[in-house]
């Protein structure tokens, strides 16, 4: 998620943005989250300009904000990843919390890896399956 009072900082660092605020030909309207002319002085294509960058700007920031939410594992790395967490079905141990993430590079080469979400500096394994096709 992104903080978009953040995100309009930012952008009104950049050199357009920051020329056309201090000149006063636009300001920021929250309410809509759009500028508007100044009605004393402002060159008529200011607000269109500064709305279509501030709505670029904003797009840009959501797309990198966005997590990946899909991960593709074979069932034999799923059930090697669980059993990572909780060797031989322990109910202790069930509740364990995993994480797996992409590596491009670690201790096995590139692949998914599993590991304690506690306690990352114990250790991952890389999930890799009998075949020999990874992640």
């Amino acid at each position: 998620m992104t903080d978009l009072n953040k995100e309009r900082e930012a952008f009104e660092r950049l050199p357009l943005a920051e020329l056309a605020i201090k000149s006063e030909f636009v300001y920021y309207n929250e309410e809509t989250n759009s500028y508007w002319p100044n009605e004393d002085f402002c060159p008529s294509d200011a607000p269109e300009t500064m709305n279509f960058a501030w709505e670029a700007w904003q797009e840009k920031a959501k797309a990198q904000a966005v997590p990946e939410k899909k991960i593709y594992l074979t069932c034999e790395q799923l059930y090697a990843a669980a059993n990572f967490g909780a060797p031989n079905k322990d109910p202790e141990l069930l509740e364990t919390e995993l994480t797996i993430a992409w590596f491009d590079e670690a201790h096995s080469g590139s692949g998914y890896y599993v590991y304690i979400s506690e306690y990352p500096e114990e250790g991952a394994m890389k999930l890799e399956s009998e075949s020999g096709a990874e992640g």
